[in-house]
Parts: structure tokens; sequence; C-alpha cells
């Protein structure tokens, strides 16, 4: 039974005739019903077939991915990105919550992708993820989405001033002294903001850089934080912290 009608935009032949034999010989309930080689032509596709899932190349001949978004409003369809390696795109993508397959594609990610598409409502929060995905790409880290109840949460870096352990959960402590509470581990964050001015000083926090106040070395290493608190820094984590400072010195 077909549930899910898709298109794929992609301008490379071999990487779109992949992706199709993928989707029709080991995914079920997925119709092909449209290919196109760039944003043009996908806009016309769209508009014919009315597809549930556009699966969608970053990089495209004449301009980029997020051009298609002009031409639809959020909901007309889900999305997934398709994208080459690049640690600096993949950073990008996780913080902004938005699907994505690195190529070459592995089917097993792609089968876990289009479980996500069944399982969300459509079209959910496209708009806030788009916005969030490109302004991450184009420039330095900034903006993270996190899932809520409801939905998803939409946070400045700045904003966070250090995210707490909480068992299997992660509490984000922000600047306006309210706080998140967030089904996800503090490891899963340490690896998305390892590169965002984040630092894990102890078993419990990661900490916003850019909120320490005060280092204080006497028998246990501190930081002061610029909400008040006080936090600890394990013994073995106290010289890459200090070589952090050094290196910006």
């Amino acid at each position: 039974m077909i549930d899910i009608k898709a298109v794929i935009i992609e301008d490379e032949e071999n990487s779109r005739n992949t992706l199709k034999n993928m989707l029709t010989d080991f995914c079920e309930g997925v119709e092909i019903v449209g290919m196109s080689e760039s944003i043009a032509d996908g806009v016309k596709s769209i508009i014919e077939h009315k597809p549930d899932l556009v699966f969608l190349d970053i990089e495209l001949p004449n301009g980029n991915g997020f051009e298609l978004f002009n031409y639809f409003p959020p909901g007309h369809f889900d999305v997934i990105f398709t994208t080459a390696y690049d640690q600096f795109a993949v950073q990008a993508f996780k913080m902004s919550a938005i699907d994505y397959l690195l190529k070459p594609i592995d089917l097993e990610d792609l089968r876990k992708g289009l479980q996500k598409v069944r399982a969300k409502k459509h079209g959910e929060f496209l708009k806030e993820k788009i916005e969030t995905l490109r302004s991450n790409l184009n420039n330095t880290f900034h903006k993270l989405a996190l899932p809520s109840s409801d939905g998803l949460i939409f946070l400045e870096l700045d904003e966070i001033i250090r995210c707490e352990a909480n068992g299997n959960y992660t509490e984000f402590h922000l600047k306006n002294g309210s706080s998140h509470l967030i089904s996800k581990t503090l490891g899963h964050y340490e690896e998305i903001l390892k590169d965002s001015n984040f630092f894990r000083t102890n078993r419990s926090d990661l900490v916003n850089l850019n909120h320490i106040q005060k280092y204080t070395r006497q028998k246990r290493a501190t930081i002061l934080l610029s909400d008040g608190t006080t936090l600890n820094i394990a013994e073995g984590r106290k010289n890459s912290f200090l070589e952090i400072f050094e290196g910006k010195s």
C-alpha cells in the first residue's frame, strides 16, 4: 500500500537513480512520482504531483535547495535533505532538528528517515527548522532546536547558560531564569555543542564559556557563571579548560 508519494530533486543522475532504486526496491509504501535535477523542474514536479515528501539536495546548479521554499509555504510537504559529508553541515542539521541523509546514502538511515516522516505531523515546524538550518549553515552556529512535548523550542545559543544532566534527561538553564527539561542525554548535547563554545566541566554540567565570570583555583577548581551558579571543574578536565582560555589570550 502506497502511503508516501515522493519527489527527488538531485542534480547528479547517478545519485537520483540510486536513491530511486533504493526506495523502489527496499522501502515499502513509497512511490517516486517525480525526479528533477534543478529547483525550476522540481517546482513543476511538486505542483503536478503534490508529493508527501521531497528528497532535496542542498547544492544544486545555479542555486541551492533552500530556494525551493520560496515557492511553497511550510506544510506543503515533508523534506529530507541529502548532502555530501561535511562535518560543519552535519552539525548544522543536528542543531536544526532537520532530517538529512549523508551521501552515499545508507539504506538503514533511509528507512529511519521514512519512519520519522510517517510518525510526525505533516510539515510540523518546517519553517522554523529551515530558517534555523539556513542560518546555521551560513554563519557560525547560533541556534539550537530542542524537542518538547508539543513540538520544538528554538534557542539562541547565547541564551543558554548551562546544560545539566538529570538521568537520561538534560535540563537547559537560560539567561532569563527559565529552564527546559529535554528527553535526551547530556552526552548527546555535548556532541552537538562541542564546537560551539560549550565545555563539559564534569559529569553533570556542560557550560557556555561566554557565561563564565570567574575561575577560582583552591582545593578544587571552580567557575562562577553569569546566573550566580558555582560549578566544580573535574580534576581531569582542568587542564583542557585552561588550555581553551590560554589559546584565546
